[in-house]
Protein backbone atom coordinates (compact mmCIF):
# COMPACT_ATOMS: atom_id res chain seq x y z
CA UNK A 1 0.00 0.00 0.00
CA UNK A 2 1.20 3.56 -0.73
CA UNK A 3 2.39 6.03 2.33
CA UNK A 4 0.13 8.84 2.47
CA UNK A 5 2.31 10.99 3.53
CA UNK A 6 4.44 10.12 0.38
CA UNK A 7 3.51 12.86 -2.44
CA UNK A 8 5.33 11.13 -5.22
CA UNK A 9 2.73 8.85 -6.17
CA UNK A 10 -0.98 10.40 -5.80
CA UNK A 11 -3.34 8.11 -3.81
CA UNK A 12 -6.90 7.34 -5.95
CA UNK A 13 -8.23 9.91 -4.64
CA UNK A 14 -5.96 12.10 -5.86
CA UNK A 15 -6.47 11.14 -9.27
CA UNK A 16 -10.58 11.32 -9.35
CA UNK A 17 -11.10 13.88 -7.68
CA UNK A 18 -7.25 16.28 -9.65
CA UNK A 19 -9.96 17.64 -12.17
CA UNK A 20 -11.82 19.58 -8.75
CA UNK A 21 -7.98 21.05 -7.86
CA UNK A 22 -7.39 22.27 -11.66
CA UNK A 23 -10.75 24.11 -12.59
CA UNK A 24 -11.14 27.51 -11.16
CA UNK A 25 -14.52 29.11 -11.23
CA UNK A 26 -15.04 32.48 -11.79
CA UNK A 27 -17.90 34.61 -9.87
CA UNK A 28 -20.90 35.26 -12.06
CA UNK A 29 -21.74 39.39 -12.32
CA UNK A 30 -24.73 40.71 -12.51
CA UNK A 31 -23.41 44.11 -13.09
CA UNK A 32 -21.78 43.66 -16.17
CA UNK A 33 -23.65 44.48 -19.43
CA UNK A 34 -25.95 41.91 -20.96
CA UNK A 35 -24.34 42.83 -24.85
CA UNK A 36 -21.58 40.88 -23.45
CA UNK A 37 -23.18 37.92 -22.47
CA UNK A 38 -25.26 37.61 -25.89
CA UNK A 39 -21.56 38.21 -27.72
CA UNK A 40 -20.53 35.26 -25.70
CA UNK A 41 -23.32 33.09 -26.73
CA UNK A 42 -23.42 33.95 -30.11
CA UNK A 43 -19.47 32.80 -30.06
CA UNK A 44 -20.02 29.41 -28.17
CA UNK A 45 -22.78 28.91 -30.82
CA UNK A 46 -20.62 29.81 -33.60
CA UNK A 47 -17.79 27.64 -32.40
CA UNK A 48 -20.40 24.84 -31.82
CA UNK A 49 -21.83 25.15 -35.56
CA UNK A 50 -18.51 24.94 -36.88
CA UNK A 51 -17.16 22.06 -35.07
CA UNK A 52 -20.31 19.86 -35.33
CA UNK A 53 -20.74 21.15 -39.21
CA UNK A 54 -19.05 18.50 -41.34
CA UNK A 55 -20.24 15.26 -39.74
CA UNK A 56 -23.90 16.84 -39.41
CA UNK A 57 -23.75 17.43 -43.14
CA UNK A 58 -22.27 14.50 -43.84
CA UNK A 59 -24.84 12.37 -42.13
CA UNK A 60 -27.53 14.64 -43.62
CA UNK A 61 -25.97 14.22 -47.10
CA UNK A 62 -26.34 10.08 -46.06
CA UNK A 63 -30.08 10.12 -44.73
CA UNK A 64 -30.91 11.82 -48.20
CA UNK A 65 -28.92 9.60 -50.31
CA UNK A 66 -30.13 7.09 -48.75
CA UNK A 67 -34.10 7.77 -49.23
CA UNK A 68 -33.30 8.56 -52.70
CA UNK A 69 -31.73 5.76 -53.23
CA UNK A 70 -34.85 3.68 -51.85
CA UNK A 71 -37.37 5.76 -53.75
CA UNK A 72 -35.23 4.87 -57.05
CA UNK A 73 -35.90 0.96 -56.04
CA UNK A 74 -39.44 1.61 -55.40
CA UNK A 75 -40.46 3.73 -58.04
CA UNK A 76 -38.69 2.55 -60.91
CA UNK A 77 -41.04 -0.54 -62.15
CA UNK A 78 -44.60 1.26 -60.92
CA UNK A 79 -43.43 4.47 -63.36
CA UNK A 80 -41.39 2.55 -66.01
CA UNK A 81 -44.50 0.42 -67.11
CA UNK A 82 -47.16 1.18 -69.93
CA UNK A 83 -49.95 0.34 -67.66
CA UNK A 84 -49.66 2.45 -64.41
CA UNK A 85 -50.66 0.29 -61.42
CA UNK A 86 -52.11 2.22 -58.35
CA UNK A 87 -49.01 4.07 -56.22
CA UNK A 88 -50.68 3.65 -53.07
CA UNK A 89 -48.59 0.98 -51.67
CA UNK A 90 -45.34 3.02 -52.75
CA UNK A 91 -46.74 6.39 -51.59
CA UNK A 92 -47.46 5.13 -47.87
CA UNK A 93 -44.15 3.09 -47.36
CA UNK A 94 -42.09 5.83 -48.63
CA UNK A 95 -44.17 8.64 -46.55
CA UNK A 96 -43.86 5.91 -43.33
CA UNK A 97 -39.85 5.51 -44.17
CA UNK A 98 -39.59 9.32 -44.40
CA UNK A 99 -41.38 10.78 -41.54
CA UNK A 100 -41.80 7.40 -39.45
CA UNK A 101 -38.12 6.28 -39.25
CA UNK A 102 -37.19 9.43 -39.54
CA UNK A 103 -39.08 11.62 -36.99
CA UNK A 104 -38.03 8.84 -34.79
CA UNK A 105 -34.28 9.13 -35.60
CA UNK A 106 -34.58 12.90 -35.11
CA UNK A 107 -36.72 12.71 -32.19
CA UNK A 108 -36.14 9.63 -29.84
CA UNK A 109 -32.88 8.69 -30.79
CA UNK A 110 -30.83 11.78 -31.41
CA UNK A 111 -27.10 11.87 -31.15
CA UNK A 112 -25.52 11.26 -34.33
CA UNK A 113 -28.85 9.42 -35.84
CA UNK A 114 -30.71 13.17 -36.00
CA UNK A 115 -29.08 14.42 -38.77
CA UNK A 116 -29.56 11.42 -40.80
CA UNK A 117 -33.33 11.49 -40.10
CA UNK A 118 -34.05 14.84 -41.08
CA UNK A 119 -32.02 14.29 -44.44
CA UNK A 120 -34.56 11.16 -44.96
CA UNK A 121 -37.16 13.38 -44.32
CA UNK A 122 -36.02 16.17 -46.48
CA UNK A 123 -35.14 13.80 -48.93
CA UNK A 124 -38.82 13.10 -49.68
CA UNK A 125 -39.77 16.97 -49.35
CA UNK A 126 -36.99 17.61 -52.29
CA UNK A 127 -38.74 14.81 -54.77
CA UNK A 128 -41.86 15.49 -54.31
CA UNK A 129 -41.09 19.17 -55.12
CA UNK A 130 -38.53 18.15 -57.93
CA UNK A 131 -40.99 15.61 -59.23
CA UNK A 132 -44.02 17.21 -58.77
CA UNK A 133 -44.99 14.37 -56.62
CA UNK A 134 -44.31 11.78 -59.24
CA UNK A 135 -41.24 10.08 -57.53
CA UNK A 136 -43.07 9.81 -54.40
CA UNK A 137 -46.69 9.05 -55.29
CA UNK A 138 -47.98 12.10 -54.56
CA UNK A 139 -49.59 13.12 -57.42
CA UNK A 140 -51.09 10.16 -58.35
CA UNK A 141 -52.29 8.90 -55.32
CA UNK A 142 -54.01 12.27 -54.29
Amino acid sequence: MADPQNKDFPSLEDEIFSVAHTVEVEPASRSGPRLRWRSDRVQALGERAQALGGRDIGALAAGFGTFVFVDVVMMYAPLMSSRRPSLLPQFVTLLVLAFGLGGLLVWKVGGRWRPFGAGMMAGWIALTLISVGFLTGVSVTL
